[in-house]
Parts: structure tokens; sequence; C-alpha cells
């Protein structure tokens, strides 16, 4: 099934204006990658948050709907850690820590290329009763 979601999943047109990709997928685990560009600053000069929550969010959507039940986003906590800086690469893991039929909730580790915590997110998902259309049960 996951062979069939990660296309549809990479189809994502926000992700890729940002430069996210899908590293990988499996069921309840997904791992985003970005490498940190000049457009990705804030004012400051450090990764602006919305790139890593973005990117966090990214792999809490695969991860969540990795199962192929239609999942959507219902409350998220991110706490920044660090900064990120041009030209790093930085990679979110989400993993699937609770699944009832109905309620999900995952953890997002955003970390650097020396894998140092950059974030951390906390997430939970309502799984609708419609599948994904690209998976066939």
């Amino acid at each position: 099934m996951e062979k069939t979601l990660k296309p549809l999943f990479e189809q994502d047109p926000y992700a890729q204006h940002l430069g996210i990709e899908l590293v990988s997928l499996d069921k309840g685990v997904a791992q985003t990658r970005v490498t940190v560009t000049e457009q990705h600053l804030n004012f400051n000069g450090a990764c602006h948050g919305g790139l890593i929550f973005s990117l966090a969010d990214y792999a809490f959507a695969a991860a969540s709907n990795s199962h192929g039940q239609v999942a959507v986003g219902i409350n998220v906590h991110m706490s920044y850690l660090a900064p990120g800086h041009v030209g790093q690469t930085l990679t979110c893991t989400a993993t699937e820590i609770k699944k009832t039929p109905r309620l999900a909730v995952y953890e997002m580790t955003v970390k650097n290329e020396e894998n140092d915590i950059v974030a951390r997110m906390e997430g939970m998902v309502y799984r609708k009763k419609e599948v994904h259309e690209s998976v066939q049960i």
C-alpha cells in the first residue's frame, strides 16, 4: 500500500514549492528532508520557523495517512529548539505513538546534519471513514 501512496503524497504542491522531499514512508512512519536556501530565511537571517513547521507537518501528514485511511490534523504543538542555517539539510522523522479507529497521535523530530534536534512537534489526527483513492482494499 505504501508504494501506492508515496507517489500521491509526493504530488503535494506546497511541499514541492518549498523544496521539501518525502524521503521514506512506511505504516505510521515517514521522513522528510529540505535543504535551507536564502529564500527560506527570516529577517534575522535564520531559517524561517514556517519552513521547519512545514517540514514536520508534511512528515506528519504522510505518516498519519500511510495506512490508507484519510487522516486530517486536528491539533499540533511545535517547539523550536535551535535555528537552521543556509546550506543545512534538515530532516524530520514522524512516528506514530498511538492509533485508534478515529484518532491517532504522532511525534515529529527535526534534526540538522549534525544530528542536533532543531524542533519537536506533537500532532493528533482525526481518522475519517474514507480511504485514499489510490488504495485498493
